[in-house]
Parts: C-alpha cells; structure tokens; sequence
C-alpha cells in the first residue's frame, strides 16, 4: 500500500474537500437555462409581500358551523401549488362523534384516504362533529425557535413562514410542532402547469412546508382561501390589533378556546363550540364548488 507524507495528505484532502463545494454542474446548468428561457424559479422570499404594519392576523374557527365538507383543504390545495398526494395537507379536517368527545382517529374519512387532497364532500354526515387543525402561527413558535439556519421565522404581522431555499430538510420544527402543522417532501411536488398560482412559490424535494395563511393574498387586503369558500362562514380571518375587527369580537366570547394553551405557545387559531340544535340549521345542500366565492387569486 503506497504511503502519504504529511504535505501530499494535505493536498489530497484539500483537492477532495473542493470537490464537494463546487456546485452540481448539471444544477448550473438547469439554472442557467431556466434564466434564458424564463422557467428558472425565482427565490422563495421574493413571493411574499412584506408585512403589513401595525398587523397581527388571527383566525376563528366555529365549530358549531363546520360541516367537514372539506373544501377548505381542497381549495387550499388549488391556491397553494400542493400535490396531489397521501401526505397530510395543510388543513386536517378531523372527525368525532360527538361536540365534547376527544378528537383522534384519521384526518381524512374511510373513502377520502388514500386520495390526498384530491375532492371534498357534497353531502354531510349529519351525526358527526369535526376539528379543522393547521398551522396556528403561534406568538412563540416552537418550529422558529429550534430552526438551525433560520428558514422558519416569524414577521411582524404574526405570520409564521418557511424560506424553502435556507431550509435544509432536518425536520426539527416538524419535531418541535405541537400541532402536527408540517409536511415534508419526501418526493419532488408534482403540480401540472396548467394548475399552478404563479403567485406562490413551488416547493422542491426535501424540504417542509405548511399553511402560510395565503400570505400573498393576506397582505393586500384579501382573506385567506379557505375562509372565502366556506359555505357555512364557519372561518373568520382578520386583524387581532384591530379592536373593532370581527375576529377580535368573536375571541372575546366565552366560547371560545385554543389548542394546547397550555403549552405556551400563543397559538393564534381561535375556536368557538356552539350546541348541536343550534347547529343543525346549518345542513342544507352544498352549492357546487365552482360556484363558491372565487378559486383563483
């Protein structure tokens, strides 16, 4: 076996520790194409507007008028560039039999697993109550605090983002989540051109990401998605540091509580409980998808 000195060793770790910083020809390559030709995405952050001053968004969900129809996920999955796939999506509708049982089993009803996010209901299981969980963009974001290089943060106006291009896929604020808010990709997203919103950036393989609260919608003065195509009005999104916001109103009534406040994490997803024979007005038929408020930017 041929021996090194000391000086040729040097040389050798030093030509072999260059290999691995010089970038992925093929990547350059790509990249370089996707500029000529206008196909190259550009960074994660320049997708977002910057934060509206004097803003802290917050949302209230009534329980008492959910209907888990589930066209909230679906018309998330349309705004916000998600995949057709089995991973959870941003929006988890769970299912309960009754308004004070525990919340558990899946996410998803028996004929809607196995399908991702890919359809929502048209007609109502009248006999059960239902527990819409997502991102709640905490005041003390566990995900934010044991980030490692600072891709998940957290701006002014409370929103709680992911730049996807410092995010290196360690899957700590997924660990840190108490919410179970997060995805990874363990597959490069596939979303057909045709489907895609320009206006939010696509997410590679290897990285996690979540609900953003349609931070590009949010900022100019528009509600989230998924609070215009309720059919129900069960979602209301708005200003906290407004005091004469509705959703300012709707967190001071005594019906209302926050998952997990316990935990110190200032969540700013609101939920009001509401008795059944109140709810029970709510059960009409549902408009077809295509007619509810907009499915587009």
């Amino acid at each position: 076996m041929k021996k090194f000195d000391r000086r040729q060793f040097i040389k050798l770790a030093s030509v072999a520790g260059g290999g691995f910083l010089m970038p992925d020809p093929l990547k350059v390559l790509n990249d370089a194409v996707g500029q000529l030709v206008g196909t190259k995405e550009k960074p994660a952050s320049e997708y977002y507007p910057e934060p509206v001053a004097g803003v802290r968004f917050g949302m209230v969900i009534d329980l008492g008028k959910c209907i888990g129809c589930r066209r909230c996920a679906y018309a998330c999955k349309l705004e916000n560039n998600v995949p057709d796939t089995i991973s959870p999506p941003y929006i988890m509708v769970f299912e309960t039999e009754a308004p004070t049982g525990a919340i558990g089993g899946h996410y998803a009803s028996p004929e809607m697993r196995g399908r991702g996010t890919t359809m929502f209901y048209t007609k109502l299981r009248k006999d059960k109550w239902y527990m819409p969980v997502q991102c709640n963009h905490c005041d003390h974001a566990p995900c934010v605090e044991v980030c490692p290089t600072g891709a998940s943060y957290k701006d002014p106006d409370g929103l709680v983002l992911i730049d996807y291009d410092k995010c290196i896929g360690c899957r700590y604020c997924m660990t840190a989540c108490p919410y179970g808010a997060r995805r990874f990709n363990w597959w490069e997203p596939h979303v057909s051109r045709d489907r895609r919103n320009p206006l939010v950036p696509m997410r590679r393989h290897g990285v996690v990401e979540k609900c953003t609260f349609c931070v590009h919608r949010t900022r100019k003065g528009k509600f989230t998605r998924c609070v215009e195509v309720c059919p129900n009005k069960a979602r209301t999104f708005g200003n906290l540091n407004d005091p004469d916001s509705k959703v300012s109103k709707l967190i001071e009534s005594e019906r209302n509580f926050r998952l997990k406040i316990g935990l110190n994490t200032g969540p700013r997803i609101w939920y009001l409980t509401k008795p059944r024979e109140k709810r029970m007005r709510w059960y009409r038929p549902l408009p077809p998808f295509e007619n509810l408020r907009g499915i587009r930017s």
